[in-house]
């Protein structure tokens, strides 16, 4: 039968319970030097999590307005894209067709004008274009594209250009049409809505709108131009050479204008991206901010953990140490 003392069931006792608590702060150590953060946040913060309150919810709010603040970038971006494939086909397209009119020759005029059906379609397809989720053009109707094809949209001129009896009555027809009040743009063509679309809170205090919309008269004035040469193209109106040239002529001279009110939106557009890149620049020194706080708060000193974990790893190989000592006593050992 085995002896047991009462001093060596304390011992047994508080070997054990040291065990548990070195093993317990072994693994705590390890995972705030893993982790970076107190293991234990109410007895680090003292229990007051008013300040880490705010500050998560400067984050969660940071967050919200990076956010923000890509997509209206993603929306400016795709809309200079739109915009610059716009300007290409006008400006690839009106100089060759003034230099056939001033050259005058009919053959000549109509190889210029056959590439502009194409690039009405080009020019419809980019301003139609989304990002984000939205149509850039529509105004308020941001599920809505703002324009109808250009297949629509030459079945409506079509016919309106058969009706001209010349090139003086259908200029004044289309250019009534296209930029006129309540015309046939806005009923027929057109698909948004004339209000701004909503915002986007790109900062604390800052807010964004989208300025663009396919109602802008610089673009009503190049599709105009484009939609001209286009009719001529399909051998649609007035039928004589002169007529023709006419026609052409103003559709050349749409498209310039037109052009230079596409750059004036785009010049406007450009004001938004520099708001923007300027509100991305606070957001991410606001975020840096926050985060350094968050680290002060909820961090740990990498030495000092480290220092604590080789201390508990010290004094566990110690307590392991002393159980096999202990473990090996007996009476002959303690008579030597």
């Amino acid at each position: 039968m085995t002896l047991v003392s009462i001093g060596d069931m304390t011992r047994s006792f508080q070997l054990r319970s040291q065990f548990a608590q070195t093993k317990t702060d072994l693994s705590v150590f390890t995972k705030e030097l893993s982790s970076g953060q107190h293991s234990d946040m109410g007895k680090a913060l003292k229990g007051d999590f008013s300040a880490l309150s705010d500050i998560r919810r400067g984050l969660r709010m940071n967050e919200a307005y990076r956010s923000a603040a890509a997509a209206a970038a993603l929306i400016a971006s795709t809309a200079q894209s739109a915009l610059d494939a716009v300007q290409s086909n006008l400006d690839e397209t009106a100089p060759a067709l003034l230099a056939a009119v001033g050259a005058g020759t009919l053959q000549h005029m109509e190889i210029v004008a056959a590439s502009a059906p194409d690039r009405l379609q080009s020019m419809i397809s980019s301003i139609n274009q989304e990002a984000a989720g939205r149509a850039i053009f529509s105004g308020t109707a941001t599920d809505t594209r703002p324009l109808i094809s250009s297949d629509d949209l030459m079945a409506i001129l079509g016919p309106i250009a058969d009706a001209a009896v010349n090139s003086a009555d259908l200029i004044a027809t289309l250019d009534a049409w296209f930029l006129g009040s309540g015309g046939g743009f806005e009923l027929a063509a057109y698909q948004g809505t004339t209000g701004t679309p909503p915002s986007f809170n790109v900062a604390e205090g800052q807010s964004i709108s989208n300025p663009l919309s396919a109602l802008d008269d610089g673009i009503r004035t190049a599709l105009m131009g484009m939609a001209m040469a286009s009719l001529v193209a399909e051998g649609r109106g007035p039928s004589t050479a002169e007529d023709k040239a006419a026609i052409l002529e103003k559709s050349a001279l749409s498209m310039m204008s037109g052009n230079e009110g596409v750059t004036r939106l785009r010049a406007d557009l450009g004001h938004v991206e520099a708001r923007l890149e300027e509100a991305s620049i606070r957001n991410q020194a606001a975020k840096s901010v926050l985060e350094l706080e968050y680290n002060r708060l909820t961090g740990v000193d990498p030495y000092e953990a480290a220092t604590k974990l080789q201390e508990t790893q010290t004094r566990l190989e110690s307590l392991y140490l002393l159980t096999t000592r202990l473990s090996q006593l007996s009476l002959t050992e303690y008579l030597r």
